[in-house]
């Protein structure tokens, strides 16, 4: 059963009943649904449809061949062999003729980045199909796809050669929603918990080829001991492979993420610089890759005039393999792991991590999804004093004055407000005021996974609260 992607598939519609042919660049990381997305869409809608995959690592002319043996099957026609893309290209314009149809003709091209080896000429004579060809028809939808982002931004949606301007679309894939995940591993018969579902989310985030690994035959910790800690686990070395696959020099990109997955809080591309011992200056190509590939986020300190930019790892497989999976002494169970106090520390701020990822979600809930916001983070320090923190900030930037401060706590029961918490909380709401001259309207808002109580410390201080069950119901 297919899931989701609503606003991806209503794109592909879209352009399906525009009067011109269009240009559809889509990208998004290793499992994350793109393939399955396109064949979605083509086998539920009226269209015809060929796809081409590049392979990694292969010749040219094994690209080659491949591609002209998937026109053979589709057209049921023999081809004549031939040794570069122009030719190939050429040969495919001449069966797409014979298909007199009015209906729109989709070309699927996957994994463009393996396609396009050095020397290949391959972009440069895809470019000249879609200049040449497909723009006097009125019946094509070209869409090409990969997982290595940086590629497909740099090369295909940013290029400033023949592709420059020639995009229709371009449709970024996400990872799920808790909404999406939730609809996903019910409609596969996992009957879990809201907090299940949470917890699995911790460990494999929303990608949706993880959940597809899930058997619904298992409760989640047997499901997370076969996948990610026994040695035939199909999680166990998929950390490796992943980077492997998507960045050409991925060790840098490796020792980023496993630094920033040591750390909530992140690390300024200057303080990463020093862990990983390059210079700053090198650190940003492979920051900008993982950020277009949704592997890190992006903060500035409220109200730093240098707007210093704050990197934090939003990975969810990223944290947990390098926190559990990375150096697991053999033979360990998960059931050991998930009953220790450093799991229940470790879920909180997963926990958070989550919640930055549906800050969207929680605008929505907070009734200010239309109004334009940035999402900072907060920390002052006084010599000699413990300082504190806020990690994270809605700035409602209509100018209003307005700022949310969210709190985000992961129990297995109803979070209680002791008097200590409350005034822990208050110095917080009160160190901010005076750092930024009180000019601010604030609110605290506390997100919850099974409530809060609504004591007197709650009332004095908590202005809005949701629990699981509300970013659940509100999907994107």
């Amino acid at each position: 059963m297919f899931i989701g992607r609503e606003k991806e598939l209503s794109i592909l519609r879209d352009l399906k009943e525009q009067k011109n042919s269009s240009f559809v660049a889509i990208y998004g990381r290793r499992r994350i649904g793109k393939t399955e997305m396109v064949r979605y869409f083509c086998d539920n809608e009226d269209v015809f449809f060929i796809e081409f995959t590049g392979k990694r690592k292969v010749s040219k002319q094994n690209q080659i061949r491949t591609f002209l043996r998937n026109i053979e099957k589709k057209f049921n026609n023999k081809v004549d062999k031939v040794s570069d893309w122009y030719d190939a290209f050429e040969l495919l314009q001449e069966n797409i003729d014979t298909w007199d149809s009015e209906k729109k003709k989709v070309i699927f091209i996957d994994e463009l980045p393996w396609l396009d080896s050095a020397k290949s000429n391959f972009l440069e004579e895809l470019a000249y199909f879609w200049n040449t060809y497909c723009t006097r028809r009125k019946d094509i939808i070209l869409i090409v796809c990969g997982s290595a982002a940086s590629y497909m931004i740099k090369k295909v949606i940013h290029n400033i050669g023949p592709l420059h301007g020639r995009l229709t679309a371009i449709i970024p894939m996400e990872q799920f929603s808790l909404a999406s995940t939730k609809e996903m591993l019910t409609s596969r018969g996992c009957n879990y918990s809201d907090k299940a579902i949470v917890d699995t989310y911790m460990a494999f985030g929303g990608v949706a080829k993880y959940i597809e690994n899930i058997s619904c035959k298992k409760v989640l910790s047997e499901n997370i001991n076969a996948l990610c800690f026994q040695d035939t686990g199909l999680m166990r070395y998929e950390y490796e492979e992943l980077f492997s696959s998507l960045f050409n020099e991925s060790k840098t990109h490796y020792l980023i993420m496993s630094k920033l997955s040591s750390k909530w809080s992140g690390w300024t591309q200057k303080e990463l610089a020093k862990l990983v011992k390059i210079s700053s200056g090198s650190m940003k190509k492979p920051l900008d890759e993982l950020y277009t590939s949704g592997f890190i986020s992006k903060t500035t300190k409220f109200g730093n005039i240098k707007k210093e930019v704050i990197y934090r790892a939003t990975d969810c497989f990223s944290y947990f393999h390098n926190k559990w999976i990375k150096g697991a002494s053999k033979g360990v169970e998960w059931n050991q792991i998930s009953t220790t106090q450093s799991y229940k520390s470790w879920s909180g701020f997963a926990f958070e991590n989550i919640c930055h990822m549906h800050t969207e979600q929680i605008k929505k809930l907070l009734g200010i999804n239309g109004v334009p916001t940035q999402t900072h983070y907060w920390n002052y320090k006084e010599e000699g004093q413990t300082g504190t923190q806020i990690d994270m900030l809605i700035e409602h930037t209509n100018g209003s004055k307005n700022i949310d401060i969210i709190e985000c706590k992961y129990y297995n029961g109803k979070f209680v407000i002791d008097k200590k918490y409350k005034e822990n909380l208050q110095q917080k709401i009160n160190i901010f005021n005076k750092e930024t001259s009180y000019k601010y309207n604030i609110r605290l808002i506390m997100i919850t996974s099974n409530g809060i109580e609504k004591n007197e410390h709650y009332g004095d201080i908590v202005n809005m609260d949701f629990e699981l069950s509300d970013i659940f119901s509100v999907g994107f």
